[in-house]
Protein backbone atom coordinates (compact mmCIF):
# COMPACT_ATOMS: atom_id res chain seq x y z
CA UNK A 1 0.00 0.00 0.00
CA UNK A 2 1.30 3.43 -0.96
CA UNK A 3 1.96 6.29 1.42
CA UNK A 4 -0.03 9.53 1.07
CA UNK A 5 3.07 11.25 -0.36
CA UNK A 6 3.53 8.53 -2.98
CA UNK A 7 -0.10 8.94 -4.02
CA UNK A 8 0.45 12.71 -4.35
CA UNK A 9 3.53 12.08 -6.49
CA UNK A 10 1.47 9.82 -8.76
CA UNK A 11 -1.30 12.44 -8.99
CA UNK A 12 1.21 15.10 -10.01
CA UNK A 13 2.82 12.76 -12.54
CA UNK A 14 -0.65 12.09 -13.99
CA UNK A 15 -1.33 15.82 -14.26
CA UNK A 16 2.05 16.31 -15.95
CA UNK A 17 1.44 13.68 -18.61
CA UNK A 18 -2.10 14.92 -19.30
CA UNK A 19 -1.42 18.66 -19.29
CA UNK A 20 -0.59 18.76 -23.01
CA UNK A 21 -3.82 16.84 -23.79
CA UNK A 22 -1.85 14.32 -25.86
CA UNK A 23 -1.60 11.04 -23.99
CA UNK A 24 0.95 8.65 -25.51
CA UNK A 25 1.49 4.95 -24.83
CA UNK A 26 4.89 5.84 -23.37
CA UNK A 27 3.29 8.23 -20.88
CA UNK A 28 0.69 5.64 -19.87
CA UNK A 29 3.45 3.07 -19.36
CA UNK A 30 5.45 5.57 -17.27
CA UNK A 31 2.49 6.19 -14.96
CA UNK A 32 1.67 2.48 -14.71
CA UNK A 33 5.28 1.66 -13.74
CA UNK A 34 5.27 4.43 -11.14
CA UNK A 35 2.03 3.16 -9.60
CA UNK A 36 3.40 -0.41 -9.66
CA UNK A 37 6.59 0.67 -7.90
CA UNK A 38 4.61 2.45 -5.18
CA UNK A 39 2.19 -0.51 -4.94
CA UNK A 40 -0.99 1.54 -5.32
CA UNK A 41 -4.25 -0.31 -4.74
CA UNK A 42 -6.88 -0.41 -7.49
CA UNK A 43 -8.85 2.32 -5.70
CA UNK A 44 -5.74 4.52 -5.43
CA UNK A 45 -4.95 3.93 -9.12
CA UNK A 46 -8.49 4.93 -10.07
CA UNK A 47 -8.13 8.10 -8.01
CA UNK A 48 -4.82 8.94 -9.71
CA UNK A 49 -6.18 8.24 -13.21
CA UNK A 50 -9.28 10.31 -12.47
CA UNK A 51 -7.29 13.49 -11.87
CA UNK A 52 -9.16 16.68 -12.57
CA UNK A 53 -7.51 19.38 -14.65
CA UNK A 54 -8.79 21.85 -12.05
CA UNK A 55 -6.48 20.37 -9.40
CA UNK A 56 -3.84 22.90 -8.38
CA UNK A 57 -0.43 21.26 -8.93
CA UNK A 58 1.23 23.70 -6.52
CA UNK A 59 -1.23 22.77 -3.77
CA UNK A 60 -0.71 19.05 -4.39
CA UNK A 61 3.07 19.59 -4.22
CA UNK A 62 2.86 21.53 -0.96
CA UNK A 63 1.18 18.50 0.65
CA UNK A 64 4.45 16.58 0.23
CA UNK A 65 6.39 17.48 3.36
CA UNK A 66 9.34 15.09 3.61
CA UNK A 67 12.64 15.80 1.85
CA UNK A 68 12.60 12.27 0.44
CA UNK A 69 9.09 12.78 -0.93
CA UNK A 70 10.02 16.14 -2.48
CA UNK A 71 13.16 14.67 -4.05
CA UNK A 72 11.12 11.79 -5.47
CA UNK A 73 8.53 14.25 -6.77
CA UNK A 74 11.15 16.24 -8.69
CA UNK A 75 12.59 13.03 -10.15
CA UNK A 76 9.23 11.53 -11.14
CA UNK A 77 7.84 14.81 -12.45
CA UNK A 78 10.91 15.15 -14.65
CA UNK A 79 10.36 11.62 -15.94
CA UNK A 80 6.68 12.29 -16.57
CA UNK A 81 7.21 15.40 -18.69
CA UNK A 82 10.05 13.73 -20.60
CA UNK A 83 8.08 10.53 -21.29
CA UNK A 84 6.74 11.77 -24.64
CA UNK A 85 10.11 13.16 -25.76
CA UNK A 86 8.98 16.79 -25.68
CA UNK A 87 8.73 19.62 -23.20
CA UNK A 88 5.99 22.00 -24.29
CA UNK A 89 4.77 25.24 -22.72
CA UNK A 90 1.95 23.59 -20.74
CA UNK A 91 4.38 21.07 -19.22
CA UNK A 92 6.88 23.84 -18.47
CA UNK A 93 4.24 25.90 -16.68
CA UNK A 94 3.14 22.93 -14.57
CA UNK A 95 6.75 22.15 -13.61
CA UNK A 96 7.37 25.81 -12.73
CA UNK A 97 4.33 25.85 -10.44
CA UNK A 98 5.32 22.62 -8.70
CA UNK A 99 8.99 23.51 -8.25
CA UNK A 100 8.05 26.98 -7.07
CA UNK A 101 5.71 25.45 -4.49
CA UNK A 102 8.61 23.31 -3.28
CA UNK A 103 10.57 26.48 -2.57
CA UNK A 104 13.18 26.39 -5.32
CA UNK A 105 14.85 29.72 -5.95
CA UNK A 106 14.48 31.40 -9.34
CA UNK A 107 18.02 30.29 -10.28
CA UNK A 108 17.36 26.69 -9.20
CA UNK A 109 14.08 26.73 -11.10
CA UNK A 110 15.70 28.09 -14.27
CA UNK A 111 18.51 25.53 -14.03
CA UNK A 112 16.12 22.61 -13.53
CA UNK A 113 13.88 23.67 -16.43
CA UNK A 114 16.94 23.98 -18.69
CA UNK A 115 18.05 20.47 -17.68
CA UNK A 116 14.63 19.03 -18.49
CA UNK A 117 14.47 20.84 -21.83
CA UNK A 118 18.00 19.74 -22.79
CA UNK A 119 17.31 16.12 -21.87
CA UNK A 120 14.03 16.18 -23.82
CA UNK A 121 15.79 17.55 -26.89
CA UNK A 122 18.35 14.74 -26.84
CA UNK A 123 15.78 11.99 -26.26
CA UNK A 124 13.19 13.18 -28.74
CA UNK A 125 11.84 16.21 -30.48
CA UNK A 126 11.21 19.27 -28.36
CA UNK A 127 7.91 21.03 -28.92
CA UNK A 128 8.78 24.55 -27.82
Amino acid sequence: MATPEQIQICKLAALAIMVDVQLTDTEIEFLDRLMDRYQLTEAERADVRGRNFDDDPAELAREIQSKTGRDELVQELTGAVRADGGFDDAEKLLVQRVLGALGLTENELTERLAQIAATSETSGSSSD
